[in-house]
């Protein structure tokens, strides 16, 4: 049986991700233009993260990761989502690939 993979989100989906999660965890609505180090603390912001892993993984079984200093970042959140999104999609790609070569083996 082959296992398919569901369609990585796209950069709008995946912006409205952590949107949704600076909303759930910050209480505070939150637009691409707004500075991410503006967005509670480090603290909140680790917990945003958090949440949108979470999200992306119950959604898409793939795991997001990111540098340490993404929590303290000084960019605008769209900036923030661009290179999360960058950084998922890669990971998401070797993924794939993965799953293909397993899925040969079988």
């Amino acid at each position: 049986m082959v296992e398919q993979m569901k369609e990585r989100p796209n950069f709008d989906q995946f912006k409205s991700y952590l949107i949704e999660s600076v909303a759930v965890v910050a209480g505070q609505a939150a637009a691409g233009r707004d500075r991410w180090k503006d967005i509670g603390d480090e603290v909140n912001r680790a917990d945003i993260l958090q949440q949108l892993k979470k999200k992306l993984e119950s959604e898409y079984g793939v795991e997001l990761v990111w540098g340490e200093n993404m929590v303290s970042a000084d960019l605008p959140l769209e900036s923030v989502a661009i290179q999360l999104h960058h950084v998922y999609s890669t990971i998401y790609l070797m993924e794939r690939i993965n799953n293909k070569i397993r899925n040969r083996h079988r």
